[in-house]
Protein backbone atom coordinates (compact mmCIF):
# COMPACT_ATOMS: atom_id res chain seq x y z
CA UNK A 1 0.00 0.00 0.00
CA UNK A 2 1.12 3.48 -0.69
CA UNK A 3 2.26 5.65 2.21
CA UNK A 4 0.66 8.73 0.51
CA UNK A 5 -2.93 9.25 -0.20
CA UNK A 6 -3.38 10.04 -3.86
CA UNK A 7 -7.61 10.64 -4.16
CA UNK A 8 -6.80 11.56 -7.80
CA UNK A 9 -5.21 8.29 -8.95
CA UNK A 10 -8.18 6.35 -7.28
CA UNK A 11 -10.62 8.24 -8.07
CA UNK A 12 -9.41 8.17 -12.28
CA UNK A 13 -8.95 4.26 -11.82
CA UNK A 14 -12.65 4.18 -10.82
CA UNK A 15 -13.29 6.31 -12.99
CA UNK A 16 -12.20 4.38 -15.65
CA UNK A 17 -13.67 1.15 -14.31
CA UNK A 18 -16.95 2.85 -14.36
CA UNK A 19 -16.44 3.58 -18.40
CA UNK A 20 -15.40 0.25 -19.57
CA UNK A 21 -18.65 -1.60 -17.40
CA UNK A 22 -20.91 0.56 -19.12
CA UNK A 23 -19.25 1.11 -23.05
CA UNK A 24 -18.44 -3.16 -23.41
CA UNK A 25 -22.64 -3.70 -23.01
CA UNK A 26 -22.19 -7.01 -21.26
CA UNK A 27 -24.91 -9.47 -21.85
CA UNK A 28 -24.44 -11.60 -18.65
CA UNK A 29 -22.58 -10.64 -15.26
CA UNK A 30 -21.66 -13.13 -12.49
CA UNK A 31 -20.98 -11.10 -9.38
CA UNK A 32 -18.89 -12.43 -6.18
CA UNK A 33 -19.34 -11.13 -2.68
CA UNK A 34 -17.59 -11.98 0.64
CA UNK A 35 -19.93 -13.64 3.62
CA UNK A 36 -20.67 -10.92 5.85
CA UNK A 37 -22.39 -7.99 6.32
CA UNK A 38 -20.46 -5.89 4.36
CA UNK A 39 -19.95 -8.29 1.35
CA UNK A 40 -23.84 -9.01 1.69
CA UNK A 41 -24.53 -5.01 1.05
CA UNK A 42 -22.41 -5.04 -1.87
CA UNK A 43 -24.40 -7.89 -3.29
CA UNK A 44 -27.59 -6.45 -2.67
CA UNK A 45 -26.34 -2.95 -4.33
CA UNK A 46 -24.74 -5.01 -7.47
CA UNK A 47 -27.87 -7.34 -7.84
CA UNK A 48 -30.52 -3.80 -7.87
CA UNK A 49 -27.20 -2.04 -10.42
CA UNK A 50 -27.70 -5.07 -12.81
CA UNK A 51 -31.42 -5.34 -12.25
CA UNK A 52 -31.85 -1.40 -13.45
CA UNK A 53 -29.40 -1.75 -16.11
CA UNK A 54 -31.63 -5.06 -17.26
CA UNK A 55 -28.60 -6.99 -16.92
CA UNK A 56 -28.76 -10.76 -16.42
CA UNK A 57 -26.73 -12.02 -13.70
CA UNK A 58 -25.21 -14.88 -11.10
CA UNK A 59 -24.02 -14.06 -7.86
CA UNK A 60 -22.04 -16.28 -5.52
CA UNK A 61 -20.68 -16.38 -1.93
CA UNK A 62 -17.03 -16.75 -1.25
CA UNK A 63 -16.15 -17.74 2.67
CA UNK A 64 -12.48 -17.88 1.82
CA UNK A 65 -12.15 -21.38 3.04
CA UNK A 66 -10.80 -22.54 -0.20
CA UNK A 67 -8.26 -21.43 -3.18
CA UNK A 68 -9.54 -18.79 -5.23
CA UNK A 69 -8.76 -21.79 -8.40
CA UNK A 70 -10.70 -24.48 -6.01
CA UNK A 71 -13.90 -22.36 -5.66
CA UNK A 72 -13.47 -20.52 -9.55
CA UNK A 73 -13.52 -24.03 -11.22
CA UNK A 74 -16.61 -24.31 -10.31
CA UNK A 75 -17.81 -21.34 -12.10
CA UNK A 76 -15.91 -20.26 -15.22
CA UNK A 77 -17.44 -21.67 -17.93
CA UNK A 78 -16.13 -23.80 -20.66
CA UNK A 79 -17.59 -20.88 -23.46
CA UNK A 80 -15.37 -18.23 -22.85
CA UNK A 81 -16.75 -14.73 -24.22
CA UNK A 82 -15.94 -10.94 -23.64
CA UNK A 83 -19.31 -10.05 -23.27
CA UNK A 84 -19.45 -12.11 -20.01
CA UNK A 85 -18.24 -9.89 -17.16
CA UNK A 86 -17.12 -10.85 -13.28
CA UNK A 87 -18.07 -8.40 -10.56
CA UNK A 88 -15.84 -9.17 -7.29
CA UNK A 89 -17.02 -6.98 -4.28
CA UNK A 90 -15.38 -7.12 -0.68
CA UNK A 91 -13.12 -10.47 -1.93
CA UNK A 92 -10.30 -10.49 -4.75
CA UNK A 93 -7.45 -8.89 -3.78
CA UNK A 94 -5.19 -11.73 -3.53
CA UNK A 95 -3.70 -11.42 -7.00
CA UNK A 96 -1.13 -13.77 -6.92
CA UNK A 97 -3.70 -16.35 -6.54
CA UNK A 98 -6.37 -14.75 -9.38
CA UNK A 99 -3.77 -12.98 -12.16
CA UNK A 100 -2.77 -16.63 -13.53
CA UNK A 101 -6.62 -17.60 -13.59
CA UNK A 102 -7.77 -14.22 -14.88
CA UNK A 103 -5.57 -13.50 -17.63
CA UNK A 104 -5.84 -16.91 -19.48
CA UNK A 105 -9.66 -15.71 -19.64
CA UNK A 106 -12.05 -14.17 -22.24
CA UNK A 107 -14.29 -12.67 -19.44
CA UNK A 108 -14.03 -9.09 -18.28
CA UNK A 109 -12.99 -8.98 -14.47
CA UNK A 110 -13.75 -5.70 -12.06
CA UNK A 111 -12.40 -6.14 -8.47
CA UNK A 112 -13.74 -3.91 -5.77
CA UNK A 113 -12.13 -4.40 -3.01
CA UNK A 114 -10.99 -2.97 -0.39
CA UNK A 115 -8.57 -5.37 1.77
CA UNK A 116 -4.96 -5.09 1.14
CA UNK A 117 -3.52 -6.75 -1.66
CA UNK A 118 -0.66 -9.40 -0.28
CA UNK A 119 1.70 -9.67 -2.71
CA UNK A 120 4.22 -6.71 -4.18
CA UNK A 121 2.10 -6.21 -7.37
CA UNK A 122 2.83 -4.38 -10.35
CA UNK A 123 -0.72 -2.42 -11.31
CA UNK A 124 0.64 -1.76 -14.32
CA UNK A 125 1.22 -5.02 -15.35
CA UNK A 126 -2.17 -6.53 -14.73
CA UNK A 127 -3.62 -8.12 -17.16
CA UNK A 128 -5.53 -6.55 -20.22
CA UNK A 129 -9.20 -8.41 -19.07
CA UNK A 130 -9.02 -7.08 -15.37
CA UNK A 131 -9.92 -4.21 -13.77
CA UNK A 132 -8.64 -3.93 -9.99
CA UNK A 133 -10.07 -0.90 -8.01
CA UNK A 134 -8.34 -0.69 -4.64
CA UNK A 135 -7.84 2.07 -2.79
CA UNK A 136 -5.48 0.55 -0.26
CA UNK A 137 -3.00 0.83 -3.13
CA UNK A 138 -3.54 4.51 -3.18
CA UNK A 139 -2.78 5.17 0.94
CA UNK A 140 -6.38 4.73 2.06
CA UNK A 141 -6.84 2.31 4.81
CA UNK A 142 -9.38 -0.07 3.96
CA UNK A 143 -11.02 -0.31 7.70
CA UNK A 144 -10.49 3.52 8.79
CA UNK A 145 -11.17 4.99 5.65
CA UNK A 146 -13.53 3.00 3.26
CA UNK A 147 -15.64 -0.11 3.39
CA UNK A 148 -16.31 -2.23 0.93
CA UNK A 149 -20.28 -1.19 0.61
CA UNK A 150 -18.87 2.29 0.48
CA UNK A 151 -16.13 1.36 -2.73
CA UNK A 152 -19.17 -0.60 -4.41
CA UNK A 153 -21.61 2.16 -3.60
CA UNK A 154 -19.40 4.81 -5.18
CA UNK A 155 -19.10 2.19 -8.60
CA UNK A 156 -22.62 1.85 -8.65
CA UNK A 157 -24.03 5.02 -8.47
CA UNK A 158 -21.40 6.29 -10.85
CA UNK A 159 -22.81 3.74 -13.52
CA UNK A 160 -26.21 4.76 -12.96
CA UNK A 161 -27.06 7.76 -10.46
CA UNK A 162 -30.54 6.53 -9.26
CA UNK A 163 -28.72 3.55 -7.40
CA UNK A 164 -28.79 6.64 -4.24
CA UNK A 165 -31.51 4.98 -3.68
CA UNK A 166 -30.38 2.42 -2.33
CA UNK A 167 -27.44 3.41 -0.17
CA UNK A 168 -29.22 2.64 2.76
CA UNK A 169 -27.34 -0.94 1.83
CA UNK A 170 -24.20 0.93 2.09
CA UNK A 171 -24.74 2.15 6.07
CA UNK A 172 -24.81 -1.28 6.87
CA UNK A 173 -21.89 -2.53 5.38
CA UNK A 174 -19.97 0.88 6.63
CA UNK A 175 -21.45 -0.06 10.55
CA UNK A 176 -20.66 -3.67 9.94
CA UNK A 177 -16.68 -2.74 9.04
CA UNK A 178 -16.08 -0.60 10.78
CA UNK A 179 -17.28 -1.13 14.11
CA UNK A 180 -17.14 2.96 15.07
CA UNK A 181 -19.91 5.64 16.22
CA UNK A 182 -20.73 7.29 13.01
CA UNK A 183 -19.06 10.96 14.48
CA UNK A 184 -15.94 8.52 14.33
CA UNK A 185 -15.94 7.73 10.04
CA UNK A 186 -13.60 9.05 7.87
CA UNK A 187 -12.15 10.04 4.40
CA UNK A 188 -14.67 8.03 1.84
CA UNK A 189 -16.92 6.40 4.77
CA UNK A 190 -17.66 10.22 6.39
CA UNK A 191 -18.67 11.78 2.38
CA UNK A 192 -21.03 9.28 1.78
CA UNK A 193 -22.56 9.11 5.06
CA UNK A 194 -23.26 12.94 4.74
CA UNK A 195 -24.35 12.47 1.03
CA UNK A 196 -26.73 9.81 2.48
CA UNK A 197 -28.05 12.45 5.39
CA UNK A 198 -28.75 15.08 2.66
CA UNK A 199 -30.71 12.59 0.34
CA UNK A 200 -33.02 11.37 3.78
CA UNK A 201 -32.09 7.95 3.37
CA UNK A 202 -30.81 7.30 7.13
CA UNK A 203 -31.10 9.36 10.04
CA UNK A 204 -28.12 10.23 12.49
CA UNK A 205 -28.75 10.55 16.01
CA UNK A 206 -26.80 10.92 19.11
CA UNK A 207 -27.08 9.63 22.60
CA UNK A 208 -25.82 6.52 24.93
CA UNK A 209 -24.01 4.05 22.45
CA UNK A 210 -24.40 0.28 23.34
CA UNK A 211 -23.59 -1.36 20.46
CA UNK A 212 -25.59 -4.50 19.99
CA UNK A 213 -28.52 -3.46 22.01
CA UNK A 214 -29.06 -0.58 20.86
CA UNK A 215 -32.86 -1.87 20.13
CA UNK A 216 -33.23 -2.66 23.53
CA UNK A 217 -33.96 -1.46 27.24
CA UNK A 218 -31.59 0.66 29.48
CA UNK A 219 -31.07 -2.86 31.22
CA UNK A 220 -30.31 -4.92 28.53
CA UNK A 221 -28.03 -2.77 26.62
CA UNK A 222 -26.02 -2.41 29.78
CA UNK A 223 -25.99 -6.61 30.19
CA UNK A 224 -25.75 -7.21 26.23
CA UNK A 225 -23.63 -4.41 24.68
CA UNK A 226 -20.38 -5.76 22.66
CA UNK A 227 -19.01 -2.65 22.15
CA UNK A 228 -18.04 -1.27 25.06
CA UNK A 229 -18.24 -4.80 26.97
CA UNK A 230 -18.84 -3.21 29.98
CA UNK A 231 -17.20 -5.99 32.71
CA UNK A 232 -18.98 -4.71 35.30
CA UNK A 233 -22.62 -5.68 33.37
CA UNK A 234 -21.85 -7.41 30.80
CA UNK A 235 -23.47 -10.59 31.28
CA UNK A 236 -24.43 -9.84 34.92
CA UNK A 237 -28.03 -11.03 35.95
CA UNK A 238 -31.01 -8.81 36.32
CA UNK A 239 -30.99 -8.65 39.70
CA UNK A 240 -27.61 -7.04 39.89
CA UNK A 241 -28.26 -4.10 36.69
CA UNK A 242 -31.91 -3.46 37.90
CA UNK A 243 -30.29 -3.03 41.43
CA UNK A 244 -28.12 -0.25 40.00
CA UNK A 245 -30.28 1.72 37.77
CA UNK A 246 -33.35 1.95 40.46
CA UNK A 247 -30.36 3.31 42.75
CA UNK A 248 -29.91 6.46 40.34
CA UNK A 249 -33.69 5.82 39.95
CA UNK A 250 -34.05 5.22 36.14
CA UNK A 251 -36.69 2.75 34.92
CA UNK A 252 -34.64 -0.18 34.28
CA UNK A 253 -37.71 -0.94 31.30
CA UNK A 254 -36.81 2.27 29.55
CA UNK A 255 -35.42 2.33 26.25
CA UNK A 256 -32.29 2.86 25.58
CA UNK A 257 -32.97 5.44 22.46
CA UNK A 258 -35.15 7.56 24.66
CA UNK A 259 -32.97 8.63 27.56
CA UNK A 260 -32.81 12.08 27.78
CA UNK A 261 -29.47 13.58 28.47
CA UNK A 262 -29.39 13.86 32.04
CA UNK A 263 -29.57 10.18 32.53
CA UNK A 264 -27.41 9.39 30.50
CA UNK A 265 -24.93 11.31 32.34
CA UNK A 266 -25.74 9.90 35.38
CA UNK A 267 -25.66 6.40 34.17
CA UNK A 268 -22.02 6.95 32.60
CA UNK A 269 -20.83 8.81 35.70
CA UNK A 270 -21.39 6.18 37.93
CA UNK A 271 -20.69 3.65 36.12
CA UNK A 272 -17.79 5.12 35.34
CA UNK A 273 -17.78 4.44 31.81
CA UNK A 274 -18.22 7.33 28.40
CA UNK A 275 -20.32 5.76 25.62
CA UNK A 276 -21.63 9.11 23.74
CA UNK A 277 -21.65 9.41 20.30
CA UNK A 278 -23.72 9.79 17.22
CA UNK A 279 -25.58 6.08 15.69
CA UNK A 280 -27.62 5.95 12.43
CA UNK A 281 -30.74 4.26 11.84
CA UNK A 282 -33.34 3.07 9.00
CA UNK A 283 -35.76 4.98 8.79
CA UNK A 284 -38.06 2.68 6.48
CA UNK A 285 -37.61 -0.62 9.20
CA UNK A 286 -38.51 -1.67 12.29
CA UNK A 287 -37.31 -3.01 15.63
CA UNK A 288 -33.73 -3.85 15.35
CA UNK A 289 -33.31 -3.74 11.74
CA UNK A 290 -33.97 0.01 12.57
CA UNK A 291 -30.20 0.39 13.97
CA UNK A 292 -27.45 0.21 11.31
CA UNK A 293 -24.69 -1.58 13.60
CA UNK A 294 -27.53 -4.33 14.68
CA UNK A 295 -28.96 -4.82 11.41
CA UNK A 296 -25.03 -5.40 9.92
CA UNK A 297 -24.20 -7.62 12.94
CA UNK A 298 -27.92 -9.88 12.16
CA UNK A 299 -26.02 -10.47 8.84
CA UNK A 300 -23.42 -11.35 9.82
CA UNK A 301 -24.41 -14.30 11.95
CA UNK A 302 -27.02 -15.21 9.40
CA UNK A 303 -24.41 -15.46 7.18
CA UNK A 304 -23.00 -18.31 9.66
CA UNK A 305 -26.34 -19.63 10.25
CA UNK A 306 -28.38 -19.53 7.18
CA UNK A 307 -26.66 -17.22 4.23
CA UNK A 308 -30.45 -17.89 2.64
CA UNK A 309 -32.15 -15.56 5.74
CA UNK A 310 -29.08 -13.65 5.04
CA UNK A 311 -29.44 -12.60 1.70
CA UNK A 312 -33.41 -12.22 2.24
CA UNK A 313 -33.45 -10.55 5.65
CA UNK A 314 -31.99 -7.40 3.98
CA UNK A 315 -35.02 -6.67 1.99
CA UNK A 316 -37.83 -6.66 4.54
CA UNK A 317 -39.07 -4.15 7.43
CA UNK A 318 -38.58 -6.05 10.15
CA UNK A 319 -36.67 -9.23 11.17
CA UNK A 320 -38.58 -12.36 11.81
CA UNK A 321 -39.04 -14.29 14.81
CA UNK A 322 -36.45 -16.93 13.55
CA UNK A 323 -33.75 -14.26 12.82
CA UNK A 324 -35.01 -12.29 16.51
CA UNK A 325 -33.99 -15.87 17.92
CA UNK A 326 -31.05 -16.48 16.63
CA UNK A 327 -29.82 -13.08 17.78
CA UNK A 328 -30.58 -13.04 20.75
CA UNK A 329 -28.95 -16.21 21.43
CA UNK A 330 -25.75 -15.04 19.81
CA UNK A 331 -25.57 -11.42 21.72
CA UNK A 332 -26.21 -13.49 25.26
CA UNK A 333 -23.36 -15.93 24.33
CA UNK A 334 -21.04 -12.85 22.78
CA UNK A 335 -21.58 -11.52 25.99
CA UNK A 336 -20.68 -14.13 27.72
CA UNK A 337 -17.62 -15.49 25.81
CA UNK A 338 -16.00 -12.01 26.88
CA UNK A 339 -16.73 -12.15 29.96
CA UNK A 340 -14.59 -15.49 29.96
CA UNK A 341 -11.81 -14.33 27.72
CA UNK A 342 -11.82 -11.11 30.41
CA UNK A 343 -11.35 -13.82 33.12
CA UNK A 344 -9.04 -16.26 30.75
CA UNK A 345 -5.23 -16.56 31.81
CA UNK A 346 -3.86 -17.38 27.87
CA UNK A 347 -2.95 -20.86 27.10
CA UNK A 348 0.40 -20.11 25.60
CA UNK A 349 1.94 -16.16 25.68
CA UNK A 350 4.97 -15.03 24.15
CA UNK A 351 6.98 -11.70 24.23
CA UNK A 352 4.54 -10.46 20.93
CA UNK A 353 2.07 -12.94 20.70
CA UNK A 354 -1.04 -14.52 22.99
CA UNK A 355 -2.40 -17.63 22.34
CA UNK A 356 -6.27 -18.16 23.10
CA UNK A 357 -7.08 -21.84 22.55
CA UNK A 358 -10.39 -21.80 23.44
CA UNK A 359 -12.16 -24.87 22.18
CA UNK A 360 -14.71 -26.73 23.99
CA UNK A 361 -15.42 -23.28 26.24
CA UNK A 362 -16.30 -21.04 22.82
CA UNK A 363 -18.12 -22.66 19.84
CA UNK A 364 -15.91 -22.40 16.65
CA UNK A 365 -18.65 -20.59 14.88
CA UNK A 366 -17.97 -17.85 17.44
CA UNK A 367 -13.87 -17.73 17.65
CA UNK A 368 -14.02 -14.95 14.96
CA UNK A 369 -16.53 -12.28 16.53
CA UNK A 370 -15.39 -13.14 20.23
CA UNK A 371 -12.02 -11.94 18.79
CA UNK A 372 -12.74 -9.08 16.84
CA UNK A 373 -14.70 -7.58 19.74
CA UNK A 374 -12.20 -8.73 22.84
CA UNK A 375 -9.42 -6.49 20.53
CA UNK A 376 -11.35 -3.73 19.96
CA UNK A 377 -12.76 -3.82 23.79
CA UNK A 378 -8.72 -4.45 24.20
CA UNK A 379 -9.68 -7.42 26.76
CA UNK A 380 -5.95 -8.46 25.92
CA UNK A 381 -2.85 -7.13 26.01
CA UNK A 382 -2.66 -4.21 23.29
CA UNK A 383 0.36 -4.49 22.63
CA UNK A 384 0.45 -8.12 21.31
CA UNK A 385 -1.09 -9.28 18.42
CA UNK A 386 -3.96 -12.33 19.82
CA UNK A 387 -4.25 -15.63 18.44
CA UNK A 388 -7.71 -17.26 19.16
CA UNK A 389 -8.87 -20.24 18.16
CA UNK A 390 -8.39 -24.31 17.98
CA UNK A 391 -9.02 -27.42 15.41
CA UNK A 392 -11.49 -27.08 13.62
CA UNK A 393 -13.78 -30.77 13.18
CA UNK A 394 -15.40 -29.57 9.83
CA UNK A 395 -11.83 -28.80 7.91
CA UNK A 396 -10.02 -30.91 10.04
CA UNK A 397 -7.32 -27.99 10.10
CA UNK A 398 -6.45 -25.64 13.42
CA UNK A 399 -8.43 -22.66 12.72
CA UNK A 400 -7.04 -19.06 13.91
CA UNK A 401 -8.93 -15.74 14.11
CA UNK A 402 -5.86 -13.25 14.62
CA UNK A 403 -6.14 -9.58 15.94
CA UNK A 404 -4.52 -6.75 16.68
CA UNK A 405 -5.05 -3.33 18.79
CA UNK A 406 -4.22 0.51 16.84
CA UNK A 407 -2.07 0.41 19.70
CA UNK A 408 -0.05 -2.23 18.19
CA UNK A 409 0.04 -0.70 14.62
CA UNK A 410 1.47 2.66 16.26
CA UNK A 411 4.18 0.54 17.69
CA UNK A 412 5.16 -1.42 15.42
CA UNK A 413 5.68 0.65 11.90
CA UNK A 414 1.89 0.28 10.51
CA UNK A 415 2.31 -3.80 10.18
CA UNK A 416 -0.55 -5.26 10.97
CA UNK A 417 -2.41 -8.82 10.66
CA UNK A 418 -2.58 -8.85 7.07
CA UNK A 419 1.46 -8.71 6.65
CA UNK A 420 2.00 -11.19 9.31
CA UNK A 421 -0.61 -13.63 7.78
CA UNK A 422 1.48 -13.31 4.76
CA UNK A 423 4.43 -13.97 6.52
CA UNK A 424 2.94 -17.43 8.12
CA UNK A 425 1.56 -18.92 4.60
CA UNK A 426 4.98 -18.25 3.09
CA UNK A 427 6.83 -20.67 5.20
CA UNK A 428 3.81 -22.95 7.03
CA UNK A 429 0.92 -22.64 3.97
CA UNK A 430 -2.07 -22.09 5.23
CA UNK A 431 -5.48 -20.81 3.64
CA UNK A 432 -6.62 -17.28 4.84
CA UNK A 433 -5.93 -13.23 4.34
CA UNK A 434 -7.56 -10.28 6.13
CA UNK A 435 -6.53 -6.37 7.24
CA UNK A 436 -4.25 -5.01 9.51
CA UNK A 437 -6.04 -5.08 12.23
CA UNK A 438 -8.53 -8.26 11.83
CA UNK A 439 -7.75 -11.61 9.78
CA UNK A 440 -7.96 -15.37 9.92
CA UNK A 441 -6.10 -18.41 8.92
CA UNK A 442 -6.94 -22.15 8.82
CA UNK A 443 -2.95 -24.21 9.36
CA UNK A 444 -2.33 -28.32 9.33
CA UNK A 445 -1.55 -29.11 12.97
CA UNK A 446 2.09 -29.82 12.38
CA UNK A 447 2.27 -25.70 11.04
CA UNK A 448 0.35 -24.87 13.98
CA UNK A 449 3.03 -26.42 16.69
CA UNK A 450 5.51 -24.54 14.35
CA UNK A 451 3.70 -21.62 14.78
CA UNK A 452 3.12 -21.35 18.00
CA UNK A 453 7.11 -21.71 18.97
CA UNK A 454 8.08 -19.58 16.11
CA UNK A 455 5.37 -16.78 16.45
CA UNK A 456 7.69 -13.55 17.61
CA UNK A 457 9.63 -14.60 14.16
CA UNK A 458 6.20 -14.16 12.26
CA UNK A 459 5.31 -11.18 13.84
Amino acid sequence: MANTQNKTKFLEDLSNAVDQFIDRSFTHVITISHNDADGISCLHIIQNLLYKMHLNYDYFIYNRSVSWENYLNGILSSRQTDKNAFIFTDVGSNLKELIPIIKNRKEIFFILDHHEVEDEIHIDELPENLFFINPTIYGYDGLEHIAGATLTHMFAKQVKPSIIKYGWLTVIGIAGDSLKPMDKLQSFNREVYEELLEEDLIEDKEGLILFGSMHESIKNGLKYSILPFLSQFGGESDQKITSFLSSLPINPRTNLIDLNQSEVELIQKKADFNSFGHFAILPHKLGLLRFTFEHALLLNILCFKNISAALSIIQLKSATRYAKGIYSEYIQNLSRNLRILSNEIPHHETEKAIFMEVKGKIPPSSWSDTASFSAVNELFNPKKVLFLGGPEKKSGTIKLSIRCSRNYLDNNKNRGVNKIITSIKKELGGVGGGHKLAGGIRLSNPSYNILKKRADEFI
